[in-house]
């Protein structure tokens, strides 16, 4: 956990925030408490009164706290917590075991990605098949080995899938892919694991979506997801069930 007496650094509302969610995402400040006061809360983060009120009105907005008149601001259950927003991804990957929220995430693909691209398959129009084949193509401009520009391309490639389905709510799950995508990346490039980029799979689903064959491309996601696994279970970044 980032210790709060740190130095803050960059947006100041957003570092306020995110040094309250670790209290409450690792316990300190337990669903059903009651933060501290407003005058403990400005003594101890050393920042103005306005600052702290939007860092907190941005943990409201999260689902983490809420603010009642009278009776403070309180923790919330976890189930309300928005464990999906792009900054508790963040968050939670700062207190919680790494291989954990992997498998969490792995788990969210292997559920959203085969639809989303049989979805897509249905849905997808030209101009955002061009785009992710355009993906696919930077994804190649290093013969399959990884640096920034393709791993960059292969996230685009993903959301533009997730995009193509044609499903608000499943497009709105792109950040967690993104999140998903961009830790795994993170082991897998590591020089002691061989993990070069999928190519011919991700080719194979876009084959079938451009095909508009809904089934091949769900089965071809499925494969290109068992093959994400096994990389991730030879670099024991998961758990072997």
């Amino acid at each position: 956990m980032q210790d709060a007496t740190s130095p803050l650094r960059g947006n100041l509302k957003s570092a306020v925030a995110e040094i309250i969610a670790l209290r409450i995402l690792d316990g300190s400040y337990p669903p059903g408490t009651t933060l501290p006061t407003e005058a403990d809360l400005l003594a101890d983060l050393g920042v103005s009164r306005t600052c702290l009120r939007e860092a907190l009105q941005t943990l409201v907005g999260k689902g983490l706290i809420s603010s009642r008149p009278k009776h403070g601001t309180s923790v919330r259950p976890e189930v309300d917590w928005n464990f999906l927003d792009g900054q508790m991804l963040a968050w939670r990957a700062k207190v919680v075991p790494q291989n954990q929220i992997l498998a969490e995430l792995v788990s969210i693909r292997d559920l959203v990605e085969p639809e989303a691209a049989a979805l897509a398959a249905q849905h997808a129009d030209d101009d955002a098949i061009a785009a992710m084949r355009e993906a696919l193509d930077a994804m190649g401009a290093a013969h399959g080995e990884r640096n920034p520009e393709t791993q960059n391309a292969d996230v685009r490639f993903h959301r533009l899938m997730l995009a193509a389905s044609r499903n608000a709510l499943l497009s709105g799950l792109g950040a967690c892919i993104e999140n998903a995508l961009r830790a795994s990346i993170s082991i897998t490039s590591d020089p002691r694991v061989s993990d070069p980029i999928a190519l011919d799979q991700h080719r194979l689903v876009l084959d079938a979506i451009a095909a508009r064959d809904p089934e091949a491309a769900r089965r071809e996601m499925v494969k290109l997801m068992a093959m994400t696994r096994d990389i991730l279970k030879t670099a024991q970044a998961l758990p072997d069930a």
